[in-house]
């Protein structure tokens, strides 16, 4: 199989690593599983023999890999021109139209291209015709790494829960405000401090509004709601509270009545994201980077899952989507 992959950031990167290290599981699916091309915002590697994952995984940029670099071309250029079966998608999220991932998204589908995807926001704008036009041109669309990172909840539902209806889902979906609520909660840390501290250490980007406003919840709310629960949903349906107006005083009288207080998203009759009472035991009352997604269901009942949802852990969701892929279509080879 031919892969691409369409983005050099973080996941990118790190995706190559993954690729590196785990080449001997990838070929025992597929001994002639290959990378040939790696895009960027300006230009692509390209190469039909496949990249040299050894050396791609030392270079920063791409421009440093050295012939088969082609400098600004653009990422639908080597879409069209490489004859790719499996395309991961991993450039920056936009929720207000999901660029420029929709575009190479939709391209991919409709050239019988399957997709991984970490990027949540083709998902949040198109779920609905991305899944159907994936399913009109015979190809695959897996997404794992776009909600709770390495949590496995749509391979959870799809392959271990198919007979069971999904009743509800709530869950803490994002690591750098649950990290913020901890440190106030154990080290009586003011909002203001605790979000210092996690820009500092990189769990929080200097613009931290997309996680203390909720909005990253949210996204990842409408992608649950529309993959789990058949819904129909839009990122402006999910009423939305941030954790900026929480307190120490609403933090100290919590913990006196045995409870935290979390950024939980919720997925019934409506569609929220808001801080939230939480049981001290409950299994969604995980604290630090961690996230955790509650579901219940009308034959398993309930059952939580806890993991981390950011960086390297994302990778691992993808890693898995793109094994998924090599299974499936070793199987209807």
């Amino acid at each position: 199989m031919k892969a691409l992959i369409i983005g050099f950031g973080f996941i990118g990167r790190d995706l190559v690593k993954a690729f590196y290290e785990k080449k001997d599981a990838i070929r025992k699916i597929d001994r002639d599983f290959k990378v040939i091309g790696v895009s960027h915002s300006k230009g692509y590697l390209h190469n039909d023999e496949g990249l040299d994952l050894q050396r791609l995984q030392h270079i920063k940029n791409l421009e440093d890999y050295g012939s088969s670099y082609h400098a600004g071309e653009s990422s639908l250029g080597l879409i069209e021109k490489s004859e790719a079966d499996l395309m991961v998608e991993a450039t920056p999220t936009r929720i207000k139209d999901g660029e420029p991932g929709l575009t190479f998204i939709r391209k991919a589908l409709n050239s019988g291209i399957s997709v991984v995807t970490s990027n949540k926001g083709p998902l949040v704008v198109a779920f609905h015709e991305l899944t159907r036009l994936a399913e009109k041109n015979g190809c695959e669309l897996l997404y794992e790494g776009t909600v709770a990172g390495a949590i496995p909840i749509f391979s959870l539902v799809r392959e271990c829960l198919q007979g069971d209806r999904v009743l509800r889902i709530s869950g803490i979906l994002n690591g750098t405000t649950n990290y913020i609520l901890s440190r106030m909660y154990f080290d009586e840390m003011s909002f203001e401090l605790a979000l210092k501290e996690a820009q500092e250490r990189g769990i929080s980007e200097r613009d931290s509004s997309y996680d203390v406003d909720g909005i990253d919840a949210a996204c990842k709310v409408v992608i649950l709601a529309n993959a789990l629960m058949n819904r129909n949903v839009k990122f402006e349906d999910v009423e939305i509270t941030g954790i900026r107006g929480i307190t120490q005083e609403a933090l100290s009288l919590a913990k006196k009545s045995n409870f935290a207080i979390k950024l939980i998203g919720t997925i019934d009759s409506t569609l929220e994201v808001a801080p939230k009472l939480v049981p001290i035991n409950h299994p969604l009352c995980v604290h630090g980077t961690l996230n955790a997604v509650h579901l219940e269901t009308d034959l398993a009942k309930e059952i939580t899952l806890v993991g981390y949802g950011a960086g390297r852990e994302t990778v691992s969701a993808v890693l898995n989507d793109v094994l998924t892929v090599l299974r499936k279509k070793k199987k209807a080879a």
